[in-house]
């Protein structure tokens, strides 16, 4: 299991948290309601799953530069 280390921190569980909310909220629940209220949603998801992904991204240059793993 030391390989999945890297994903025990906190950097991995919440930028995972945030893409999953947000894939879900564009993908699963946009799509259910209204013409007029689903692009907003949708574009709520996807900036949602972009900040996932960008909190990731800051915590594996964190980790790369050897800082405190977050």
């Amino acid at each position: 299991m030391k390989r999945l280390a890297p994903l025990n921190t906190p950097a991995w569980r919440l930028g995972l948290a945030l893409a999953a909310a947000g894939v879900l909220l564009a993908r699963l629940v946009a799509p259910r309601f209204s013409s007029s209220a689903q692009p907003g949603l949708a574009l709520v998801g996807e900036l949602l799953a972009l900040a996932g992904l960008a909190v990731i991204a800051a915590g594996v240059s964190r980790r790369i530069r050897g800082g405190a793993p977050t």
